[in-house]
């Protein structure tokens, strides 16, 4: 089934519309600009999805002799005289694509009644408009005169999302207040005139993204959404909400528009930053909202990210403000375009903006929007007789597990927009903290760390890596908790992200690396001895001499080194410092293993493995958690494990939960495998006891592959 659409229907048995439609270019939200018309037009119309009825006005209901309640939600099949007429009628309208002709319908009391149909081209797949219409006293297949088709042009002036209709000659058809507000242009600037000339349009190429770029004046670049208008060749814009008035608007101009283009005008005012013309904070938490109703109800994910522009003072004190603000107008479309076409940037201040993405059916997504974001920041900005060479950092939060409002996710982003700035900018990281729990202050958090770190209040608990083919047990992860004295025991992800000093974050990791290597030295040997994986964060590498930590940790424990594996944060690949590629190499040189953990969240790090001595990968257990429920989720395990095998790597999977996806991941040769399906992790001294006991390489969860 389709997500559902933006709501502008009415729940069944009601006469009145059950909320305003509220316009975004989120997935789906073509359907709603059609849907928006359900009152507002004499004519019938009805929405289909999967042969579905999803809504129909009143003018629909009228036409057909039913209730509201007889033709939402139900099959559309339902509307016909007999099965024999429904599927000749779906072979017309919906498979040879005929737009316009004369339709019998049953209604409900019985009797038949014939109508006059349009069927809009397909919305989306699977999803359909008909608009009924008394049958005309002309001929059926009449075409009706240039100019007469007036519901193309309502359907523009009803919605308040800026909407472009253009016609087969190219020519501007009709413009609602919101796209004449958004371009800053009178009506009579804009439709009958040819749309290249007034609107400079690129349309997109054939079977390319239905995306078209505009440039409606020289210093105004914006996309827009392309969907199949109401005849064959004509199309419907849909622009952006932050596209800019690129025009600059005079008092006297503005005093002789009629008071509904200056009301549009007050509103796209109070809702857009002036100086970028991106959305403000009020229309981010606007379209969150929006966002939120959609996620809880399909059970899906929101990513919020902060940006801030790395060191963007010394630009305003070296050139001035006037060349600062000349930066931030340009860099503002290109943040918009880099995000994708569903998200919404925002200006929060300054040089600090947000960006909301709805409806993530991967959080990894989140992870390559950020990675687009960055490379758009980087690019040259040529501003007069400067040309700037900028960098950002961002944070990102996730919804749900990062937060359930608004407020949380932002607060959380900002945590991890702080780490991103303590390794140095230009970077990205995901919170890995605190939860939506008011009343957990970072400060009491960080400071109780420091003192359990003291007085030995942390543990290690240990999870199988298990060779799935056999079941044999092939290493134990170690993964820290913190005893805390009111809150019972907590996992990592709860607390690190309170950590605001490097060198308390590297003081944790040195001891999770020692007590690691302590505890695997005392393991019992059943067969091959069994390897030990730490996770290594990215402060360890940057502060002190960790290769000295590690051979340390080594001879203290007497643990041989082929028995260590350091697994490495993915954003360890983006840095080029010599000094960190030296401390891996010599790393490997004892005979540790180094794995990159969490690979797949930012791709575009591909390219770099080859150069620091990494030997293993472990997938995003975001990924493997959408095995089986999400074909690009599948798409990319299957090209990493491609790629890995190419570059001589191995491949482990984290987060493992089913039989499905354990058999999905042995078909891609990744089997090495670890999560609930093969053992929860245990304690030190269960692991250990579990170790004696168990049969040997056994491990604790699923037996192997039959």
């Amino acid at each position: 089934m389709l997500p559902p659409v933006n709501p502008a229907g009415r729940p069944p048995g009601k006469s009145a519309p059950a909320e305003a439609f509220v316009p975004d270019l989120s997935e789906g939200a073509e359907t709603g600009v059609y849907l928006a018309l359900l009152e507002l037009l004499d004519e019938g119309l009805i929405i289909t999805g999967d042969e579905v009825i999803v809504d129909a006005n009143s003018a629909a209901c009228r036409l057909l002799g039913r209730e509201y309640r007889q033709v939402a939600g139900r099959p559309l099949a339902e509307l016909f005289p007999s099965e024999q007429d429904f599927l000749a009628t779906r072979s017309r309208l919906f498979i040879q694509g005929e737009q316009r002709g004369l339709v019998s319908f049953g209604l409900a009391e019985g009797g038949q009644r014939t109508l006059q149909v349009i069927a809009a081209p397909r919305l989306r797949p699977g999803i359909h408009a008909l608009i009924l219409s008394p049958a005309p006293t002309l001929a059926a297949d009449a075409e009706p005169a240039a100019g007469t088709d007036a519901v193309w042009p309502r359907l523009a002036a009803a919605v308040s999302q800026p909407v472009l209709v253009v016609d087969d000659r190219n020519i501007v058809h009709a413009a609602n207040a919101a796209a004449l507000a958004a371009l800053g242009v009178e009506r009579e600037a804009l439709v009958g005139r040819p749309a290249g000339a007034c609107l400079g349009v690129i349309w997109p190429a054939d079977g390319g993204a239905p995306v078209a770029q505009l440039a409606p004046a020289p210093d105004c670049h914006l996309s827009a959404r392309v969907l199949p208008g109401p005849r064959r060749g004509w199309r419907i814009l849909l622009l952006p909400h932050m596209a800019s008035p690129p025009v600059t608007t005079t008092a006297a101009t503005a005093a002789a528009r009629p008071a509904q283009s200056a009301e549009a005008r007050a509103m796209y005012l109070a809702c857009h930053d002036m100086l970028t013309g991106l959305p403000n904070r009020r229309l981010f938490e606007a379209h969150f909202g929006d966002s939120l109703a959609r996620a809880v109800g399909r059970c899906g994910s929101i990513g919020v990210l902060r940006i801030d522009l790395d060191n963007f003072k010394a630009v305003n004190q070296a050139h001035g403000d006037a060349v600062g603000d000349a930066a931030l107008r340009q860099l503002a479309p290109r943040l918009s375009v880099a995000a994708g076409q569903n998200a919404l940037v925002a200006r929060e201040r300054s040089d600090s903006f947000l960006v909301l993405l709805p409806d993530l059916d991967l959080t990894s997504m989140a992870g390559r929007c950020a990675d687009a974001l960055l490379a758009a920041v980087a690019q040259p900005l040529p501003c007069g007789e400067h040309t700037l060479q900028l960098s950002a950092s961002i944070g990102v939060a996730l919804f749900p597990q990062d937060g359930r409002s608004l407020e949380a996710l932002l607060r959380n982003a900002r945590t991890a927009l702080a780490h991103a700035h303590r390794v140095g900018g230009n970077n990205f990281q995901y919170f890995r903290g605190l939860p939506d729990n008011p009343g957990e202050d970072e400060d009491y958090f960080e400071a109780g760390l420091r003192d359990a770190l003291a007085h030995d209040r942390l543990a290690l608990h240990f999870q199988p890596l298990v060779d799935a083919r056999s079941g044999a047990l092939q290493a134990g992860e170690a993964l820290l908790r913190w005893q805390h004295p009111e809150l019972g025991l907590l996992p990592f992800r709860r607390f690190i992200g309170a950590v605001s000093d490097p060198g308390l974050h590297a003081r944790i990791g040195d001891w999770v690396l020692r007590r690691a290597c302590r505890n695997a030295s005392a393991w019992p040997a059943h067969g091959a001895p069994l390897r030990v994986t730490v996770n290594v964060a990215v402060e360890q590498l940057m502060h002190g001499d960790f290769a000295r930590n590690v051979r340390e940790a080594l001879q203290d424990s007497g643990l041989a080194a082929e028995r260590l594996e350091l697994d490495l944060d993915e954003k360890v690949l983006e840095e080029d410092g010599a000094g960190l590629h030296d401390t891996l190499r010599a790393i490997s040189a004892m005979g540790v293993r180094l794995a990159v953990d969490d690979f797949g969240r930012g791709l575009s790090s591909i390219p770099r493995l080859k150069r620091y001595p990494v030997k293993a990968l472990k997938l995003d257990p975001a990924l493997v958690r959408d095995v089986g429920k999400s074909e690009e989720s599948e798409a990319i395990v299957e090209a990493i494990a491609s790629m890995a095998g190419t570059l001589g790597l191995d491949v482990f999977a984290r987060g493992v939960e089913d039989a499905a996806q354990q058999a999905f991941l042995c078909a891609l040769d990744c089997h090495l495998q670890q999560g609930p399906l093969f053992g929860r992790p245990l304690p030190e001294r269960e692991f250990a006891v579990f170790l004696e006991t168990a049969p040997p390489g056994q491990a604790p969860g699923r037996p192997p592959l039959p």
